[in-house]
């Protein structure tokens, strides 16, 4: 970080506004590349109450990335069983959110507070990364050549902080979007919604996670460490929010589960759920991430994952472009591959709130008896249940599609299974690969494979080598694929692949098509 005249002047390559779970994401992933972070925030430090509760499997892939999976999974309850109940009590549906072909928990839950700390704590490992609380910005805007931030500090210095690009993660009132004219096409969901966190140790083993699915109020629960738990209610048409946030209302609404004596209350608010999306992304040199690009109903546990996920996809691309390795042409493709995503998501966490929200005894009724007939028989509950989760796979975007490396697989995100190294160590594959690019062999070994073209290709790209041997196969100094589900995951195709940072499959191809697969991606990546 450069300054000049004490904080009055800031410099750094990248500038993110909000230090919120994806600013903090996203400074701890461009902290791991190498760049210039500086993050600005208007609060004191981080957030002290519990906001978002779930983080998915690519969520967790980024923390590994970030080098701190192995910290954050300490204060996380990994995979949890979800039901569904009616207003008999009978369970109609319900799903494990375990083990993931991904990772090791398709959904996790967490404590925000906790959570934010950590990512805090994870970017002081970096002296390139900066984070500015309480640098309140008060003016974003841009030139052909930069990015500008200006504001006043909490002590009311004025400071002005300069970058190549700007990335704003200030949330749903986001100042770069405004400053943007930016606009968010969507609805507002009408039901409002009581939400408490509360500290309860009648319910530490207690369901996972679980919905009401009863018309006369609509309700869910999850459980996180230490003995925190969610509830969230749904209100009535005439019902006030100055009604249930009354500690007695709440009480009766805690009786039938728990003993309302024994519960500390954290946090209750009562708010309207949102379905929006902004129109653009990226505005020049300014880009919306989290909130500030999007907001969606919490019943798919989506709003925060997105934003990761937004964050995973544009900072390795910053990185590329400010360390002159790629155009800047690649960061148009992050609305490219990002929204699209967010808008099925957001149809998910919709379709899961139809089956919680009926109101109607009728529609109630329907619904019953269609999800408790799917749910006798494994084959339709299976169909069901991969309804809810979008699979990790980009339709358009910084792969190769077409030509030679194009694959079944281009765009998707590969599958993560535990290998073993040649010390005999077991771990889930992300944990010994690079943080860049990644020329992986799968049942080959492209050191000895590929030839000198090839290999020049995958230097220009900074990609290093992994070789990954067959689980039947002599080990080595490859990788072992000891469930087979890498070699699974392959099939027919080619036995090289060429991976992004952010895991996506870039190519595939053979080692007679490795320069001319290898030379058309990086068309795409430096013209």
């Amino acid at each position: 970080m450069q300054e000049t005249n004490m904080v009055r002047q800031l410099e750094a390559e990248i500038i993110i506004k909000g230090a919120g779970p994806v600013g903090l994401s996203m400074a701890n992933l461009l902290g791991v590349y190498g760049v210039r972070t500086l993050v600005l925030d208007q609060n004191a430090t981080t957030v002290e109450e519990p906001r978002a509760i779930g983080l998915d499997v690519e969520s967790g892939r980024a923390l590994q990335t970030m080098g701190l999976e192995e910290k954050t999974s300490a204060e996380m309850i990994q995979g949890f069983s979800i039901d569904y109940l009616n207003a008999k009590g009978r369970v109609i549906m319900n799903a494990e959110v375990g083990a993931s072909p991904y990772g090791p928990a398709q959904m996790s839950s967490f404590i925000q507070p906790i959570f934010e700390q950590q990512l805090l704590e994870g970017t002081e490992r970096f002296d390139h990364v900066t984070v500015a609380f309480n640098h309140r910005v008060d003016e974003i805007s841009q030139t052909n050549g930069e990015a500008m931030a200006s504001g006043t500090t909490s002590d009311g210095e004025k400071f002005e902080a300069r970058a190549q690009y700007l990335v704003g993660c200030g949330g749903g009132k986001s100042l770069v979007r405004r400053t943007s004219n930016v606009s968010m096409e969507g609805f507002s969901n009408p039901e409002a919604w009581l939400v408490i966190d509360t500290i309860d140790p009648g319910l530490d083993d207690g369901v996972g996670c679980r919905f009401f699915c009863d018309p006369v109020r609509p309700a869910m629960t999850m459980k996180k460490k230490h003995m925190h738990r969610r509830w969230e209610w749904m209100l009535h048409e005439g019902e006030t929010e100055e009604e249930f946030l009354d500690q007695d209302r709440i009480n009766e609404l805690l009786a039938p589960h728990t003993d309302p004596s024994q519960v500390t209350m954290l946090r209750k608010c009562v708010y309207n759920f949102n379905s929006i999306v902004a129109e653009q992304y990226k505005i020049g040199r300014l880009f919306l991430a989290g909130d500030a690009a999007h907001m969606m109903p919490p019943f798919a546990g989506q709003g925060m994952n997105s934003g990761i996920r937004d964050a995973v996809n544009l900072s390795w691309k910053l990185a590329a472009v400010v360390q002159d390795n790629a155009s800047p042409h690649i960061l148009d493709t992050y609305q490219t591959e990002r929204r699209d995503h967010v808008v099925k998501l957001t149809k998910v966490a919709n379709r899961l709130g139809s089956i919680i929200m009926p109101t109607s005894k009728v529609k109630a009724w329907v619904r019953d008896l269609f999800l408790s007939t799917v749910n006798t028989l494994e084959f339709t509950r299976n169909i069901l249940r991969r309804s809810f989760f979008v699979i990790p796979k980009l339709e358009d975007g910084l792969f190769v599609w077409e030509g030679p490396g194009a694959s079944p697989h281009s765009g998707e995100m590969i599958v993560q299974p535990k290998v073993e190294d040649a010390n005999g160590k077991c771990a889930y594959m992300d944990e010994f690969l690079p943080s860049g690019f990644v020329l992986m062999g799968i049942g080959a070994d492209p050191e000895a494979d590929l030839n000198s073209e090839a290999r020049s290709l995958c230097a220009e790209l900074g990609a290093e080598f992994v070789s990954i041997a067959p689980k039947a196969g002599a080990r080595g100094s490859a990788l072992k694929d000891v469930t087979g589900a890498l070699t699974e995951w392959r099939g027919a195709c080619p036995p090289f692949v060429l991976l992004r940072p952010d895991r996506f499959t870039a190519a595939m191809f053979d080692a007679e098509d490795a320069a001319a697969s290898l030379k058309n991606f990086i068309g795409l990546y430096k013209s």
